[in-house]
């Protein structure tokens, strides 16, 4: 990612059968929007319709900053790849095609940005669009500097585990080379931890910028067993991280155990019992082995450590729940 164009900031919006929002998701980014931001738009093989929508906008909004791009469906990681190597801008941030954002995102942001002094700027997100902030409300900020290698002003981010892609804005630097894993789902998780450990200075701005639409097609709403293998994937990566930078453990160790917690509780909600596959017993027995045990609460450690004692009382209680339920079902 080079930066010849002057822009400070990319917006990368990822788009994929999203027909029915992408319009309004472009129309929540033209307001406010300046000659220091780009777009750089990815219709990842829409086939409902979205191309279409986004080709009238371009038609309705001619514009030398609006870059669009049409490519074979190659699932979202690889699309937001594809808008980073076309990113030009100081500052990466990112946009869900059904989404929007406040009407004072632009407004908020590139004040911040023009100063150059934050590596990563966070902000809240919500699911009302009532509560996004306006035009005259109040934007709270606090500054969190990282002076020591242990990184332990990290600890409130990293113990709220919210790792919305799409409430940050990176320094390009930050970024660097560091792309998004192929084909995975969760690819926050995979992805925006490790951009923390390489801060010296990040804003939170205490408000939300970010409308999060509740999406029957979304990811979350349409859980399958393999995203238990994605979570754990994120798990042994930074297994793998804190191996290789132990003066990160303390932080590292609040991600690993959310992780754990995440791939378990998809596991009980697809297979109905926490039915750990070898691969992922092999990730706990990694992370028993690195990471600090006095991040983790006694309750999660045994779930942990005992991993065999967890998943077959999961599973009595599984099939006792579905002996019961088809007892009363004969009865009526």
């Amino acid at each position: 990612m080079s930066n010849l164009s002057g822009y400070l900031l990319s917006i990368i919006i990822p788009a994929y059968n999203n027909v029915n929002f992408i319009g309004e998701t472009l129309a929540s980014l033209q307001v406010g929007i300046t000659d220091e931001v780009e777009l750089i738009i990815i219709d990842d093989g829409s086939t409902d319709g979205t191309g279409e929508v986004i080709t009238q906008y371009l038609q309705q909004n001619p514009d030398s900053h609006i870059k669009y791009f049409h490519q074979e469906n190659s699932g979202v990681a690889l699309s937001r790849n594809k808008g980073l190597e076309h990113a030009t801008g100081k500052y990466i941030g990112f946009v869900d095609s059904d989404d929007s954002v406040s009407p004072v995102y632009f407004d908020v942001l590139l004040p911040i940005l023009r100063e150059e002094q934050y590596h990563i700027i966070d902000f809240n997100l919500t699911r009302d669009v009532k509560k996004l902030v306006t035009r005259n409300s109040h934007i709270p900020t606090d500054t969190i500097a990282l002076k020591d290698q242990q990184m332990l002003a990290l600890m409130p981010i990293f113990r709220a585990a919210q790792w919305h892609l799409v409430t940050k804005i990176f320094h390009r630097n930050i970024i660097g080379n560091d792309r998004f894993e192929a084909y995975r789902r969760y690819e926050d998780m995979i992805f925006c931890p490790f951009q923390y450990f390489k801060c010296e200075k990040i804003l939170k701005i205490k408000c939300a910028l970010y409308y999060y639409r509740l999406n029957s097609c979304s990811i979350t709403e349409n859980l399958i067993v393999d995203d238990a293998r994605h979570m754990f994937f994120a798990m042994n990566k930074m297994c793998d991280y804190i191996c290789e930078h132990p003066e990160k453990r303390t932080i590292a160790t609040l991600m690993v155990v959310n992780s754990f917690l995440e791939g378990r509780k998809i596991l009980r909600k697809t297979k109905g019992y926490y039915g750990y596959d070898t691969d992922m017993l092999n990730v706990i027995n990694k992370a028993l082995a690195c990471f600090d045990s006095r991040m983790v609460s006694r309750k999660v450690f045994f779930k942990m450590k005992f991993t065999t004692i967890d998943s077959n009382l999961s599973y009595i209680r599984h099939r006792l729940s579905k002996v019961y339920k088809n007892f009363w079902a004969t009865r009526n």
